[in-house]
């Protein structure tokens, strides 16, 4: 196994382990916005909006357009979308397995 392209790995996933981050990228996966929309979306202060896409583009994560004044912002790579489904799917089993877990243990009294 090649060390290197595991770092590389552990630093495009830490630039996803934040969650303004993940907003904007589970934003981004409804389509291209400016930095506005995205703003408008995540109800956040442009300038946290912006140092997090500038973050996102780094990795190569989403990419930018200008058009006139505007700069839109989208996906690079669509299959983060298959990605962010599979951690949807891992979330909601984990949590109807706590569940099970709390409802296991009030009828056992435990």
């Amino acid at each position: 196994m090649n060390k290197e392209f595991y770092k590389l790995k552990t630093s495009l996933i830490k630039s996803l382990a934040n969650p303004t981050r993940l907003m904007i990228v589970d934003c981004l996966r409804k389509g291209e916005k400016t930095v506005s929309g995205i703003v408008l979306a995540l109800r956040d202060e442009q300038s946290n909006v912006s140092k997090n896409l500038s973050i996102l583009k780094n990795h190569g994560i989403i990419k930018d357009r200008k058009s006139g004044l505007n700069v839109y912002y989208s996906l690079k790579c669509t299959c983060i979308n298959q990605f962010f489904s599979c951690l949807d799917v891992m979330i909601s089993e984990n949590l109807e397995y706590q569940q099970e877990l709390v409802n296991n243990s009030k009828k056992t009294g435990g």
